[in-house]
C-alpha cells in the first residue's frame, strides 16, 4: 500500500503500560473502563494495527464501532496511519448505525428490508406520528405526538411490536398509543423507512 508497516515497537510507542498492555491483549474478551479523553479510540486504534501487523489478522475480519461521528472519522484517521489506506479500507469501522445500516443495505432482505430503505429521524418520527393521529381523527394537540413517540420507543425498546403493545393497554393513553403505533408502524412500511428504534426489532 506504499506505506512502510509500522514495527511493533511503534505500533506500542506513545502508550502507557495499561494501554500497551491493552492493545496486545488477544485471548479472549477484554473490557477497558476509562474516562474521557483517557485515551481509549487511540487504543483501539493501535489494537486494530496490532492485529492486522503483528497477529496477521485479516482487515476483513475487524469491525471497530462507535457512537459518534467524530470518533468514528478519528479512529478511521489513526487506523489509516497506523495499517495503510488499503488495509484501512478492509476494516468495517464507523458508527453503530451506519454499520448497521451498511449490514441491512447488504443483507436486509433476509429480514424483510429492502436495499433502498431510509431512517427516519427524530422529525421524520413526529411527521409521522401526526399523521397517524390526523388519520385517527385524534388532535394532536390534546395527544402530545413527543409522549406518543416516546411510548411507542420504549415499546420497541422492550421488543414489543404494535400487537404485543395493545395486549398490554392499561389506560387511555396507552389505549391511543397502541392505535397511533399501528398505524406508525404502517406508514413506516409504506414509505419504506425504519427508525432507529426498528433496528432493534
Amino acid at each position: 500500500d506504499g506505506m512502510s508497516a509500522p514495527t511493533k515497537k511503534s505500533i506500542l510507542a506513545n502508550l502507557n503500560p495499561r494501554q500497551q498492555e491493552a492493545v496486545e491483549h488477544t485471548e479472549g474478551a477484554l473490557l477497558i473502563l476509562a474516562g474521557p479523553g483517557s485515551g481509549k479510540t487511540r487504543v483501539i486504534a493501535h489494537r486494530i494495527a496490532y492485529l492486522v501487523r503483528e497477529m496477521r489478522v485479516h482487515p476483513r475480519r475487524i469491525l471497530a464501532v462507535t457512537f459518534t461521528n467524530k470518533a468514528a472519522r478519528e479512529m478511521r484517521d489513526r487506523v489509516h496511519a497506523l495499517v495503510g489506506e488499503e488495509a484501512g479500507r478492509d476494516i468495517t469501522l464507523g458508527t453503530f448505525h451506519g454499520v448497521c445500516s451498511r449490514i441491512l443495505r447488504v443483507d436486509g432482505e433476509a429480514v424483510g428490508v429492502g436495499r433502498s430503505f431510509t431512517i427516519y429521524d427524530s422529525s421524520d418520527q413526529i411527521v409521522a406520528v401526526k399523521r397517524a393521529l390526523n388519520d385517527m381523527g385524534l388532535d394532536s394537540k390534546r395527544v402530545k405526538p413527543r409522549a406518543v413517540l416516546s411510548a411507542i420507543s420504549r415499546a420497541k425498546s422492550e421488543l414489543q411490536g404494535p400487537r404485543q403493545f395493545a395486549a398490554l393497554v392499561a389506560d387511555y393513553f396507552q389505549e391511543v398509543t397502541s392505535r397511533v403505533y399501528l398505524r406508525y408502524q404502517e406508514l413506516l412500511e409504506e414509505s419504506n423507512a425504519l427508525d432507529f428504534d426498528d433496528l432493534l426489532l
